[in-house]
């Protein structure tokens, strides 16, 4: 009986230190994920004359889009209160009003070419919104 629980004991013991190693990880992983995807954003972002459009009713409605441009001091070029600073965070790209509360979110979506609004319902966003980087213009 002694021998069975000997390996029972030590069974389990593999069984906690494999689930935490991979527990481990996938943190890591994870962790690396969040910051590659964090630092695409901001170089996509990094060009302060490249505009990007806007489409903030989430179709593609000429009247339904504006051009904006992300400065290097985080802030909009050519926003209003709702877009009025950017920031990135955890692979997410923050669009802060002008009280400084997070009014829309975006994650890059390489397959579209296109920031995609996050849809959270918590947000005071219209869901669906998208941006699309355009042409940087070649100096002049």
């Amino acid at each position: 009986m002694g021998v069975l629980c000997d390996l029972i004991v030590d069974e389990s013991l593999r069984t906690i230190v494999a689930l935490a190693t991979t527990a481990i990880i996938g943190g890591i992983v994870w962790l690396v994920t969040l910051r590659i995807r964090s630092q695409t954003i901001r170089s996509l972002l990094s060009n302060p004359r490249r505009p990007f459009d806007l489409y903030y009713r989430g179709d593609s409605a000429p009247e339904h889009n504006k051009r904006i441009y992300f400065k290097e001091d985080g802030s909009i070029g050519d926003g209003n209160n709702n877009e009025n600073r950017w920031g990135v965070k955890f692979g997410v790209l923050e669009l802060y009003a002008s009280s400084g509360a997070v009014y829309s979110k975006f994650r890059w979506d390489k397959t579209t070419g296109k920031l995609q609004h996050v849809n959270d319902p918590t947000l005071p966003s219209v869901m669906g919104q998208y941006i699309v980087p355009l042409f940087i213009p070649p100096d002049a």
